[in-house]
């Protein structure tokens, strides 16, 4: 042992800060074991395949201001509420998903410093950080996922005439490019999922997701895409939403948030399975590729909100199994506080309006010319 006379003290190593007007403020830099920067590094990659050779109909000005406006919006709002500077991770990784799945149309591939439409991304920029930290009804924590509501509610508001989400598909099945592409999916959903444990998760919603919507290409469903020649039947419809890319993209790196998904195991089963359900539900009457895209992102809007419920109905459950009873007030008092409680109120009505909204698009003869390429909004290339 040693004696008390000859212990050496270890000076603790300080932590980053920086001075401001007399002011020591902490400074919480990157971290390379934080599961953003994998999610982070696999989009990235794919922007790069569709900025290079992919023809995605996006340009890298709006990629990097819609990047900007989140982290600099990020940082100044965490700054207000803990007075640290953070590295806005959340912030990047919310921006680079708008700019992956939102488009401006008229904008061209090739049009690499283009900022048509930048409004738009930065209103889904805008609307994503409010949500985030604004609407907080749970424990603290922030109900929607913070892309998802932002694409959700710009891709409502404004309309398919002047903004579209990205194709379900990128390219010809089997071309290069889109191997390429499916490689980086597949390889980073695993390399994503794996520390954040949403394997069973995303399985559950792929399995019941795939089941429902083929039973819809048996009964005859089809759809209209501007990239299709004619509508899009039987097995083909079948492929084109449940194999694609956009698909993928969504289940591996959307609704796999864990900020966002529920905790507990089970939990995350009745998430990937109530997803699936309410997607597929949404999709059905859909004639349209844009209304296809806006059910699937919908979904995930509304089943966020029914995430405290899924929580608690697996607490309760486990208390029963245990022979306990936790403590929660009676429903009635529960009800009663939720309606008094205006984040509550903001969420009820969010999580209601996207897929109510997305059902006005059932026979939108707009939509359809649209998708038809019968107007001159979004020419193919």
């Amino acid at each position: 042992m040693t004696s008390p006379s000859t212990t050496t003290t270890v000076a603790e190593k300080p932590k980053p800060h920086v001075r401001i007007r007399g002011k020591d403020i902490p400074v919480v830099l990157p971290n390379r074991r934080d599961p953003r920067l994998r999610l982070s590094a696999i989009i990235f990659t794919l922007q790069f395949l569709g900025q290079s050779v992919l023809g995605f109909k996006l340009s890298i000005a709006q990629i990097l201001v819609t990047i900007l406006v989140c982290g600099l919006a990020e940082g100044v709002m965490t700054y207000r509420s803990a007075h640290m500077l953070v590295w806005p991770a959340s912030g990047i990784l919310t921006g680079n998903s708008i700019s992956f799945i939102l488009r401006a149309s008229g904008t061209k591939h090739g049009d690499w410093w283009s900022l048509r439409g930048i409004q738009f991304f930065v209103l889904a920029a805008v609307v994503s950080l409010l949500a985030k930290h604004l609407i907080r009804p749970w424990r603290g924590k922030h109900l929607f996922n913070p892309s998802n509501i932002g694409i959700v509610a710009t891709l409502l508001i404004i309309g398919p005439a002047r903004v579209f989400p990205q194709y379900l598909w990128w390219g010809r099945y089997g071309s290069g490019p889109v191997l390429a592409a499916m490689a980086v999916i597949l390889f980073g959903g695993y390399w994503v999922l794996k520390p954040v444990r949403m394997h069973a998760m995303v399985t559950a919603f792929l399995a019941t997701f795939a089941v429902v919507v083929g039973i819809y290409a048996l009964a005859g469903r089809n759809f209209v895409a501007i990239w299709h020649q004619g509508p899009i039947s039987g097995m083909s419809y079948w492929v084109d939403i449940v194999c694609s890319p956009e698909l993928l993209i969504f289940v591996f790196f959307m609704i796999s948030d864990p900020q966002t998904a529920p905790k507990s195991p089970r939990g995350r089963l009745m998430f990937g399975v109530g997803t699936a359900l309410v997607a597929a539900a949404l999709l059905l009457p859909q004639s349209t590729e844009f209304g296809i895209k806006l059910s699937v992102l919908s979904s995930l809007t509304f089943t966020c909100a029914l995430v405290p419920f899924i929580e608690g109905a697996v607490a309760r459950r486990q208390a029963r199994a245990a022979g306990t009873t936790p403590a929660t007030m009676p429903a009635r008092r529960r009800l009663t506080a939720a309606v008094l409680t205006p984040t509550v109120v903001a969420a009820a009505i969010i999580a209601l309006a996207a897929p109510i909204d997305t059902s006005t698009l059932i026979g939108n003869k707009g939509v359809v010319n649209i998708e038809r390429g019968l107007t001159g909004s979004r020419n193919p290339q």
